[in-house]
């Protein structure tokens, strides 16, 4: 196996020390720290360890931190298990997961001592059996997630509709997580936003400013991949323990790398997000390298003005990532040129910047770029059609990417209804390229350049750009 510590491998995005990073479970804010659970497959042995039809047996992994950005690692809370979710039940945290072993059931595990680490399961008793689907694996697989209201727990699973098609979830409830009742459909999709083939896995229901948020993830690629796979949400009404979808908006994007989202709530209010950024690497070179997939940067979700759309920030604790600084000043970039920026190189990189007046266009920045050019990523707003677009075309030399769903550049809409964004943040961490647009879009994309490719440029196309306020970072570890 190679060395652990190789020109793809993160600095400061949570990875674990080897193996297959891969949902994100359930985060909570539990007793002053931020908790983490995600799926962990580990290959220090010979091979994962693999179902008897070669599914990959995955272990809930749990993590916390009480800053966002240095993380502790605990003891699994699960060996074997799939995506849920974790609740407070009667006071008593609670975690809700499909049976390993497929089936269309779900189990219950209880953590009565509080502290989230000694955890009371049985594998043998599944309590809920899910009847609307039947057995069997994707595409009948059952994603769950549960709550409490009053006396009674909700769960939602079943994430396809068989009969009419599309996304969907069935709603059951219980008093005492044993005697479950189906209750109906929790809502029904549409098809001017979803497509018959989709599903709803990897689903949270939470509140979210004046309506409910149901984030969710959808396996689908369909042929020409016009519709995205990937993290999702739905905005709409809950009422009467059902769910009225009133807005739908992609998080993910053809492209992109944004996988099984979660969030938490903490204390001031912030609902903050996770995914796994999924690889463009080979499985074979993934299984060389001895790790596959990391976490992403915690992201705060906020509903936007108007409440029919969420704005993305950073967490602002990720500023204790800061080292060197350079604010280059007065940069004005002419039609059709590139400005290098040789105060800000790197591969491990903080960048914000504000563009003034503009007339071009495309503008914005080259990142990773080596020397001669072969190597580089364009990050850039486009104004005919409005839009934020990472062109990944030349990001790397190498041949053994096979990037999600055969695409090159990822492009974005931006809502044409609000102001375009004049804000460009990113972040690099070696193979991770994470976006911000203002606030209204969130971006990441996986990269792949070599050690020599540090180079960041800024570029104007068809006209020119004007930059009022640019400043940098290089992003290190906490010490």
């Amino acid at each position: 196996m190679k060395p652990l510590q190789d020109n793809d491998r993160p600095v400061w995005h949570y990875q674990p020390a080897e193996g297959l990073l891969w949902d994100p479970c359930a985060a909570i804010k539990w007793q002053g720290r931020y908790h983490v659970f995600f799926l962990h497959s580990s290959w220090a042995e010979a091979g994962a360890p693999r179902r008897s039809d070669g599914y990959v047996y995955k272990a809930w992994a749990h993590i916390s931190s009480s800053d966002l950005v240095q993380w502790e690692q605990h003891p699994d809370a699960l060996k074997r298990g799939q995506t849920g979710g974790l609740f407070v039940f009667n006071g008593t945290p609670t975690l809700v997961f499909p049976h390993p072993d497929g089936g269309g059931a779900s189990c219950f595990a209880s953590n009565p001592d509080g502290d989230l680490l000694s955890w009371r399961f049985d594998p043998k008793d599944p309590v809920l059996r899910h009847p609307v689907q039947g057995d069997g694996l994707y595409p009948r697989s059952n994603d769950v997630t549960a709550w409490q209201e009053d006396e009674w727990c909700y769960a939602l699973t079943g994430q396809r509709d068989d009969r009419d098609g599309g996304d969907t979830l069935h709603l059951f409830r219980s008093r005492a997580l044993q005697d479950w009742e189906h209750m109906h459909r929790f809502y029904k999709s549409r098809r001017r936003w979803t497509d018959e083939g989709d599903d709803c896995a990897c689903p949270q229901l939470f509140r979210f400013g004046e309506r409910w948020m149901l984030l969710h993830f959808c396996h689908r690629r369909p042929a020409g991949y016009t519709t995205a796979s990937g993290s999702r949400y739905y905005l709409g009404r809950y009422q009467d323990q059902r769910f009225q979808p009133e807005v739908f908006d992609n998080i993910n994007w053809p492209g992109g790398n944004v996988h099984a989202p979660r969030s938490l709530l903490d204390e001031d209010g912030r609902r903050i997000f996770f995914a796994n950024l999924n690889e463009g690497r080979s499985q074979t070179e993934c299984e060389a390298s001895g790790w596959s997939g990391m976490l992403s940067m915690p992201v705060v979700l906020s509903p936007g003005a108007d409440g029919n759309a969420v704005e993305y920030a950073p967490v602002a604790e990720l500023e204790a990532l800061r080292q060197e600084a350079s604010e280059p000043r007065a940069v004005h970039v002419a039609a059709d040129t590139e400005l290098d920026l040789p105060d800000i190189q790197g591969d491990s990189l903080e960048i914000d910047v504000e563009f003034g007046q503009t007339d071009a266009e495309e503008y914005g920045l080259v990142l990773r770029r080596s020397p001669d050019g072969a190597e580089q990523t364009r990050v850039s707003f486009t104004r005919n059609p409005a839009a934020i677009r990472i062109d990944f075309s030349r990001s790397s030399g190498r041949g053994d990417l096979h990037y999600l769903q055969g695409r090159t550049v990822q492009e974005v809409p931006l809502r044409p209804d609000l102001e375009a964004p004049s804000c460009l943040r990113v972040f690099l961490d070696r193979s991770v390229l994470e976006v911000f647009a203002g606030r209204q879009r969130y971006l990441a994309q996986r990269i792949y350049p070599g050690p020599e490719a540090q180079g960041v440029r800024l570029f104007s196309r068809g006209g020119s750009t004007s930059v009022t306020r640019m400043q940098a970072w290089r992003l290190g570890r906490v010490r």
